[in-house]
């Protein structure tokens, strides 16, 4: 007991001290390290997309200063034959990696998804839609090097759907021009 709770009864007890600060094993500090790189990563995701939104978008009427009477209805095509493909948002088919700046980001500037995304050749507009039989319709979202007249290149998730489906032949045709 305290000398001084001994002389003066009226006394409190000394504080004690405040204690250690946790300590966090290295574990703990990689996972704090990593998430604040994956915060650090959603935030230049989010800002890009914020940028690509920002930017004008500019319709074919407006690059030849013609201004449409009625919108004219979708022309379809003739159903064409195509040899297509598949590809991922990975480095095998990309060349980027996940934490990349512009991974899984379209020629479009729309991010890739399965169901929606196809590369088309440069004579097809982006945004165009594309029926491809046995497949469904798709968007011409994306442009790449391989991507020749005559190909198309269908975006897949993963790396085993891409493979299984291999290179074939389908037929497609232009459902809406972009």
């Amino acid at each position: 007991m305290s000398t001084q709770l001994l002389t003066n009864p009226t006394a409190k007890p000394p504080e004690p001290p405040p204690p250690d600060p946790p300590r966090i094993t290295e574990e703990e500090a990689a996972l704090q390290k990593a998430d604040a790189r994956i915060q650090a990563l959603e935030d230049e995701v989010a800002a890009l997309k914020a940028e690509v939104e920002a930017k004008p978008k500019v319709l074919p009427n407006e690059v030849a200063n013609e201004t449409p009477n009625a919108k004219e209805p979708a022309k379809q095509s003739a159903w064409q034959t195509f040899e297509a493909s598949a590809y991922t948002a990975g480095k095998e088919s990309t060349g980027k990696s996940k934490g990349d700046r512009g991974y899984g980001i379209t020629a479009s500037g729309s991010s890739v998804l399965e169901g929606v995304t196809v590369a088309c050749p440069p004579s097809m507009s982006l945004g165009s839609v594309i029926e491809i039989k046995g497949v469904g319709e798709r968007v011409c979202q994306d442009r790449g090097s391989a991507i020749t007249e005559g190909h198309l290149d269908i975006y897949m998730e993963s790396d085993r759907d891409a493979v299984n489906f291999g290179r074939r032949l389908v037929q497609a045709r232009l459902v809406e021009e972009g």
